[in-house]
């Protein structure tokens, strides 16, 4: 009987819309809101790992993003950060762990918003997790989807998947 109540709290909460309810921002594909007082905490945290990377002190940036991404999880560029920072520790599992965050984040903006200027941020979450060919499938799908887009026709016809692979900075990132 003590394990009916919470799945009598997750059949209620299910069955609430304000539960299920997005935020306008979420619809417009920006972060989730959050008080005043966790945004400026995450923000100075990422704010000290830059400066950490800067210093080319990849541990202090790792804790100091590992934080942030625990106030707030919902910022793929700053899982990005992370798992580049895991890279560079030698971090590999983690640092895949926290690009697959990013990209599920990055396609569910796009699955919320429907909006093009969500792809390019997916292809180089695939490209950094070392899959080149779902990089090249999405920016297809992506081609059918919008078939009226200039920047997808433009990101197609330049091989912005190949770029991405070829590009000496996006390779030290990789896994």
């Amino acid at each position: 009987m003590k394990h009916l109540a919470p799945c009598v709290a997750l059949i209620v909460c299910l069955g609430l819309p304000a539960c299920s309810k997005l935020t306008e921002a979420e619809k417009n594909g920006l972060p989730k809101e959050v008080s005043t007082a966790v945004e400026a905490e995450s923000g100075k945290l990422v704010s000290e790992a830059e400066f950490a990377l800067q210093l080319r002190d990849a541990a202090r940036a790792e804790k100091a993003l590992a934080q942030a991404v625990k106030l707030r999880s919902d910022i793929p560029e700053w899982w990005l950060l992370l798992g580049s920072t895991q890279k560079t520790l030698g971090q590999r599992g983690d640092a895949r762990s926290s690009y697959k965050k990013a990209l599920a984040l990055h396609a569910r903006r796009y699955e919320l918003t429907q909006r093009e200027e969500f792809i390019l941020p997916q292809l180089l979450d695939l490209v950094l997790l070392g899959r080149d060919d779902d990089a090249r499938e999405l920016l297809a799908d992506a081609a059918k989807d919008h078939p009226d887009s200039l920047p997808i026709k433009k990101m197609v016809e330049a091989g912005v998947v190949d770029r991405l692979v070829a590009d000496p900075q996006v390779k030290e990132r990789r896994l």
